[in-house]
């Protein structure tokens, strides 16, 4: 739109770091790591303002696999997220590009999207990073500018929110969620058998590498996918100044929603399918973020939320959310509550039982009293198996009270708790009861891994509940605004 309307505001300083030549090769008398930490320093250092640092590069020789450990690059980008809490930077890395073999077009387009769940396209060093956002990419879904009807027709992905047929997938180490997101990178075209790259029409426009003849060239890969979710980090960091990493990690995915149209491949063939649901995550991440989501409340969409957090390691914190209103509920239309935690863990490669020194869960309770929840709690963490309290404390509830009590989001707590950025989230129909009558109970969990007891005690943390309907007209905001200034411990935004 800017190229079209002749007119560009920025919006952000953007500051540029290369550590690989002019043939994208790495110096091989320095590590690529060390490179990294010395630019980073630099930056942050020089520049105060410089918060956002998207990685738009990767090592396709280094695929991850279930059961590996940690890639050097990955942890030392999660090391220095950790060492520099204090400065809030938000890392943004591209989930890679899987190759093709020349002449393989045809089988390309047959193949596709099937071969982005295979191992070898699983997402490369160091888009594994625990406590960066990794990025996957879409299609454009449109035609070729200079050959509509052709490139139209052979255009691999084709439709607008498919995966990029170069986009890789996860999961990543401890089985976390990855990547966290997707957004636009462009498609491949096929010609016969020739694969055509960078299309104009189904590519992403950026700069011209020298300025030559124009001063933008059309491009394709995860490496232009990245850039604009880190272009959304910078724009929440003006927004919200004051903000920690954690919750500008927090507010991206949780304005993050799946693509209106997904292969047929990847859809549900009935309601709570968690096998294709899984693969959805493996390629979509939490979906496509969205600005104004992100920044903005709404009428029919509220967002309460906890930034700076500090809690116990070994203890649990419990927020309250009021009932929701007759009219949310009762109006026609599509309701869904999320929950997304943030934090900045200590991490170590070497250890084999978990990557995260510490871990951290939630769980939403309805038709419960706090007292009971609380009890319950307390009770199981002053137990023997103090690492497992978040879990018999759950088991305890359904039993006394059935196992109505513990709201069932997706996804489920087993697959959340494994990353150090998790959202939940359940669509509630109208006949859902339990939401209306009494406040719902968020509770936080933290539990210790390797983390040494006096040496790290607290950990940070932030934390988001939105809740959306689709009928503009239902007034949510102001019905909830009135009802949480006697809610403890949220606020509304």
């Amino acid at each position: 739109q800017s190229v079209k309307n002749r007119l560009f505001q920025p919006t952000a300083w953007l500051f540029s770091a290369r550590v690989t030549d002019h043939n994208n090769e790495y110096d091989p008398d320095s590590l690529l790591e060390n490179q990294l930490d010395d630019a980073i320093q630099y930056f942050t250092q020089n520049y105060g303002n410089c918060k956002v640092i998207n990685i738009s590069l990767g090592d396709p020789r280094l695929a991850f696999r279930d059961g590996q450990k940690q890639f050097r690059l990955a942890a030392k980008i999660d090391e220095i997220a950790y060492e520099f809490q204090h400065k809030n930077l938000v890392f943004v890395i591209s989930a890679g590009n899987l190759p093709y073999e020349a002449g393989s077009g045809e089988q390309l387009r047959t193949d596709y999207p099937n071969y982005l769940l295979n191992e070898e396209a699983r997402i490369i060093e160091p888009a594994t990073s625990a406590i960066a956002l990794t990025v996957g990419s879409l299609s454009l879904g449109s035609g070729s500018l200079q050959y509509t009807e052709d490139a139209k027709r052979n255009v691999v992905a084709r439709v607008q929110g498919y995966p990029s047929p170069f986009t890789r997938s996860g999961f990543g180490v401890d089985g976390m969620i990855k990547p966290d997101l997707v957004d636009f990178g462009g498609d491949l075209v096929v010609d016969g058998s020739r694969v055509i790259t960078n299309e104009p029409g189904v590519s992403i426009l950026t700069l011209a590498k020298d300025y030559s003849g124009s001063m933008f060239r059309a491009y394709c890969g995860t490496s232009f996918a990245a850039p604009r979710v880190a272009n959304i980090a910078a724009q929440l960091f003006t927004q919200f100044p004051n903000a920690t990493s954690n919750l500008n990690r927090a507010l991206i995915v949780n304005s993050a929603i799946l693509p209106r149209e997904i292969p047929s491949v990847l859809q549900q063939s009935k309601k709570k399918d968690t096998k294709q649901l899984n693969k959805q995550l493996q390629i979509y991440g939490y979906g496509q973020p969205d600005l104004f989501r992100a920044k903005y409340s709404a009428e029919n969409y509220v967002v309460l939320l906890e930034d700076d957090r500090q809690i116990p390691v070994g203890s649990f914190q419990i927020y309250e959310i009021p009932p929701l209103p007759d009219e949310y509920l009762k109006t026609r239309g599509d309701r869904t509550l999320s929950i997304t935690l943030a934090f900045d863990p200590p991490t170590r490669p070497t250890r084999g039982d978990s990557y995260l020194g510490v871990v951290m869960e939630f769980d939403l309770f309805k038709n419960l009293d706090k007292e009971n929840i609380i009890k319950v709690f307390v009770k199981a963490k002053e137990g023997t198996l103090t690492e497992k309290f978040t879990e018999l404390s759950k088991d305890e509830l359904k039993k006394t009270h059935g196992s109505g009590v513990c709201v069932d989001l997706f996804p489920g707590a087993n697959l959340r708790k494994k990353s150090s950025l998790q959202r939940g989230q359940i669509s509630i129909s109208s006949r859902a009861v339990g939401y209306n009558q009494k406040p719902l109970y968020l509770v936080v969990t933290c539990s210790r891994k390797w983390a040494k007891q006096g040496e790290i005690d607290m950990q940070r943390y932030a934390l988001i509940v939105s809740i959306n309907h689709s009928n503009p007209e239902v007034d949510l905001y102001n019905q909830l605004k009135l009802r949480t200034q006697i809610a403890q411990r949220i606020r509304i935004r």
